[in-house]
């Protein structure tokens, strides 16, 4: 169900610039801005056809974010940008750290050559920021990154260049959990694997907390920030510091990944099996799958790597405090919404 317009904070301007639009976030947060009445202008790579974004009031900018040539005349006259798009996996570590931190350096210098630079929300990641000390049960903005896999290090790098050009315009970094709903093909595969075998893997037997927020909510949260955020301090040497950067999630709700297979089995109205695999053993099938899969694939050692760390809780007063960030419908709710989508839609 899409949020009411009248629900959504007012966008700066009325033109706004999206990279990573043909994505599973992006393609929500763009609907919005047009049931809104923007003129939404898409980075789209000249690969991906992205014919659901053919729509009047959208514009579509073939380019890549690592040559801003391609981009830069689409951002004249627009007043925010936001910037989604990003590559969640590789096999390589320097290809990440190609997209998500010199690409997004890239875009930040594009925008400051504009004469009224625009507000930049980059959707980073919790991964970037990394999970919280033994010593504290959530993490929160004011903890110092500590990423633990390559993903997140590449993501923690495309921050560090954000913070060296804060000075030049107004930038605000906001960082998701697991984000989920209705099209997204990632966490699909775990509902469909419940829904046809009732079995739920997972690493180990002590599964992390975690920190999810639906795509609508994360939505409600990047429009908040881009309306009246928080922006990032000048640091020419990327030093950390919490200004300007939003942790994003539900956290009235932090499962285990062993729990959320227990709530998704209930939003499908199905009983479940938690099957733990032996920590070799999901390393080894990591690996399998790293080697077998096309590049950008789910399952790697990567994503082993962040799936056995003690915890991924993390806390959003931050936003709820200062931006009046607010879910609109709890975790179970949620999940029941994106397994009847994904069963009328015949995902499962």
């Amino acid at each position: 169900m899409p949020i009411p317009v009248s629900a959504l904070p007012p966008v700066v301007n009325r033109t706004v610039f999206v990279t990573g639009a043909s994505g599973f976030i992006g393609t929500h947060l763009v609907e919005h801005l047009l049931r809104q009445g923007c003129e939404v202008r898409c980075l789209i790579r000249p690969t991906t056809p992205a014919t659901h974004l053919l729509r009047p009031n959208l514009i579509r900018v073939s380019g890549t974010l690592t040559a801003p040539e391609s981009y830069r005349r689409a951002l004249v006259g627009c007043d925010t940008v936001f910037h989604l798009a990003g590559l969640v996996a590789s096999r390589h570590p320097a290809e990440l750290l190609a997209t998500n931190g010199q690409g997004t350096a890239r875009l930040a210098e594009a925008c400051a050559d504009r004469p009224n630079p625009p507000t930049l929300v980059a959707v980073s990641s919790l991964a970037a920021a990394g999970p919280p000390r033994h010593d504290r049960g959530f993490r929160d903005e004011t903890d110092s990154p500590r990423p633990v896999s390559h993903y997140g290090s590449s993501k923690r790098a495309g921050e560090i260049e954000l913070q060296k050009r804060a000075g030049q315009l107004p930038i605000t970094v906001v960082q998701p959990g697991i984000v989920y709903g209705a099209r997204d093909r990632k966490i699909a595969t775990m509902f469909k694997a419940i829904a046809r075998s009732g079995v739920h893997f997972v690493v180990g037997f002590r599964t992390p907390r975690l920190s999810l927020i639906h795509v609508d909510d994360l939505v409600q949260l990047l429009l908040l920030a881009a309306a009246t955020g928080e922006r990032l301090d000048g640091h020419p040497d990327g030093d950390y510091s919490p200004t300007g950067y939003y942790l994003a999630c539900d956290d009235q709700a932090h499962p285990t990944y062993w729990q959320l297979g227990h709530r998704v089995g209930r939003a499908l109205g199905r009983r479940v099996l938690v099957w733990p695999l032996l920590r070799p053993v999901g390393w080894s099938v990591g690996a399998l799958a790293e080697w077998a899969a096309a590049p950008g694939g789910v399952l790697s050692r990567d994503k082993i790597r962040e799936a056995t760390v003690p915890s991924w809780a993390c806390s959003a007063a931050k936003a709820r405090g200062r931006l009046g960030f607010r879910p609109a419908m709890p975790l179970d709710a949620r999940l029941r919404q994106t397994a009847n989508w994904f069963s009328e839609h015949g995902w499962l």
